[in-house]
């Protein structure tokens, strides 16, 4: 890495050699010391040292030159690098020149000739110093920059995430209120958190956070089907979700007035990343219909049975099996079946009285005689 340069510029070469020596003295070899001897020089010398990437970081000059006046030089050195501090060292300049060079070159320091060595070193080492803080500031102000532009990224990225966070979740909560079923959603402590569309009519209310976990049956009315009872809280599907379990039911009914819609409910636990459970969930659906087809089933059930007993009494079962149905209902006309069947005709009318009469000769006579006939 370069060292940081100081120029010395003046057109006369012992002074330029004081300068040197002094400085050397005061700064050491921390700084590199280069000489201009007039202001043309001087300017090539500070075009070469930045074209190589050298940190200049003084410049001090004399005010009479043959060629350019030092007022004018160290203007034009400001124009290239205004982070390079610049002092004037001489005896002859008048009033004008210095507020020129203040105003124009943002003079650091006038020194008058002759100089005080420690005048001068002092002067030198408070603009070192000051250019190093001026630095410093900069390389911060920089690194503040940057970090303001990271943060500033960061939260275009967080806003940009946070967008894509709500409508996510619109979409969730639009595809949730366009399900055909009730869904539920209740908190870690078991208060209820969210309620679709379906759910808030099949319950007559949306969700109500101030609604403890043990209240939940009562205030959202749900029963025991079939009876009066309230149904047991703990006892809930979505509450068992809170355990870890997924449940189903179908025991659950919600009354509003005089309405009861039975349900039936699947429940589920809902998981954060680390594994805990932090919601439970659940789908409510109404099995009104279906209830009222069971009942019906169960009727049609009912008859068919006596229906089938009663056709027992002119309709055998054995006949039943034989046309391999299992119920009456089942035979339509046409139906039929053909079997070798056997007769025995145990009593024929008399034979009882006849065959008392008759030898077994006669006897089996008669009978194969009558079959003959059958």
């Amino acid at each position: 890495m370069n060292r940081p340069v100081i120029i010395c510029v003046d057109d006369e070469p012992t002074i330029l050699e004081s300068l040197e020596i002094e400085l050397t003295t005061a700064l050491g070899d921390q700084y590199m010391i280069e000489t201009a001897e007039g202001g043309q020089e001087a300017l090539e010398l500070f075009t070469e040292l930045v074209a190589e990437n050298c940190e200049v970081a003084l410049v001090m000059s004399d005010y009479i030159m043959p060629d350019i006046k030092g007022d004018e030089l160290l203007k034009r050195i400001h124009e290239l690098s205004p982070k390079t501090l610049k002092i004037m060292l001489t005896g002859q300049a008048d009033l004008q020149a210095v507020s020129d060079a203040i105003k124009y070159a943002k003079l650091y320091r006038y020194i008058p000739k002759p100089w005080q060595p420690e005048d001068l070193k002092l002067t030198t080492l408070e603009a070192i110093h000051s250019y190093i803080q001026d630095k410093k500031l900069e390389e911060q102000d920089q690194k503040l920059e940057q970090v303001n532009q990271d943060l500033e990224k960061l939260n275009y990225q967080q806003a940009k995430l946070i967008a894509q966070l709500h409508e996510n979740e619109y979409r969730l909560t639009q595809f949730l209120e366009a399900m055909p079923v009730g869904v539920g959603v209740i908190d870690s402590s078991g208060k209820p958190y969210y309620l679709n569309r379906k759910a808030k009519e099949l319950f007559g209310k949306g969700a109500m956070p101030e609604v403890s976990l043990e209240q939940l049956s009562e205030v959202y009315q749900i029963y025991q089907a079939g009876t009066r009872n309230i149904y047991p809280p703990h006892k809930l599907p979505i509450v068992q979700a809170l355990q870890g379990i997924t449940v189903t039911a179908d025991d659950l009914e919600v009354k509003q007035g005089k309405k009861v819609i039975p349900l039936e409910v699947w429940a589920t636990p809902i998981y954060d990343e680390k594994g805990d459970i932090v919601y439970a969930i659940n789908t409510l659906q109404d099995i009104t219909e279906r209830a009222k087809a069971e009942i019906a089933r169960s009727k049609f059930n009912q008859e068919l049975l006596a229906l089938n007993f009663a056709n027992e009494r002119f309709v055998p079962r054995q006949f039943l099996k034989l046309l391999n149905k299992s119920s009456i209902v089942e035979v339509e006309l046409g139906h039929s079946v053909e079997q070798e069947m056997s007769i025995l005709f145990a009593d024929i009318r008399d034979f009882t009285i006849l065959s008392e009469g008759m030898t077994p000769e006669d006897n089996f006579k008669f009978i194969n005689g009558y079959f003959s006939h059958m």
